[in-house]
């Protein structure tokens, strides 16, 4: 049976911009048919409260954290604290990388190109790509920066971003041969589920679930929230695979 995990979800239990509770999230969870949810906390929910918690629901949580960083928000599956600061350049991230493989960890870029399609004068939005001369004209090119060589995975649903952002991310991924995962970015009920990642075999835990995403073996999907799942990926079978929801 196929599990299907949104993988991007904030909670005020670690995230100040939330007002999803923990109850809330579980709840709408259920009610969509998720297998799971990463909870991605921006400083973190204290695993011995996040695991008593855990433990008494009818489907997986794992713990990570949606840490800043000088070159975008960076999703950790493995650490519990950050090991970096905010500043600084690519010698930050490959601190990070370090770190996050001496504990088995895996490392995915948040909405890498959120804001990089609007014309803001000189400047864009986006942490990658500022200068507007510096804007990437094709997703070959864009995949040349430093920091897709120290990721396991870029996001390529974002339940926060515009359309032509998560399609150009796609389209990075397809040039890096990522899969690219799905997420949701909620802070709240609404919403939940817009983006999320199937995976084929059953995912109990995080082990399985760190298992799953360094085989390859996912895709994202856009739309499950809705009754109306569609594949968003470059995986195998390549093209749009509708998906039955739960439920």
């Amino acid at each position: 049976m196929a599990s299907v995990f949104d993988l991007h979800v904030h909670t005020n239990q670690g995230s100040p911009d939330s007002a999803l509770t923990p109850e809330e999230m579980v709840a709408e969870a259920e009610r969509l048919g998720l297998t799971g949810i990463m909870v991605t906390e921006h400083v973190g929910w204290a695993r011995p409260e996040f695991e008593q918690f855990a433990r008494d629901q009818n489907l997986v949580l794992v713990n990570t954290l949606e840490m800043y960083t000088p070159l975008g928000h960076i999703i950790t599956l493995g650490l519990d604290r950050y090991v970096t600061g905010y500043n600084g350049d690519i010698e930050t991230i490959r601190t990070l990388r370090r770190e996050v493989d001496r504990v088995g960890g895996v490392m995915i870029l948040a909405h890498p190109f959120r804001h990089l399609l609007e014309t803001r004068g000189n400047y864009t939005q986006n942490i990658l790509f500022e200068r507007w001369e510096e804007v990437p004209n094709t997703p070959e090119v864009a995949a040349t920066h430093p920091i897709f060589d120290l990721l396991d995975e870029i996001e390529v649903v974002n339940g926060g971003n515009l359309e032509d952002e998560n399609r150009f991310a796609q389209s990075v991924a397809e040039a890096l041969g990522f899969q690219g995962t799905g997420g949701s970015d909620a802070h709240s009920v609404n919403g939940l589920g817009k983006g999320v990642t199937v995976f084929p075999g059953d995912i109990r835990n995080q082990v399985d679930l760190l298992e799953a995403l360094r085989s390859g073996e996912f895709f994202p999907v856009e739309g499950f929230h809705l009754g109306n799942p569609v594949d968003y990926g470059n995986g195998s079978g390549n093209g749009l695979r509708v998906l039955p929801r739960k439920g």
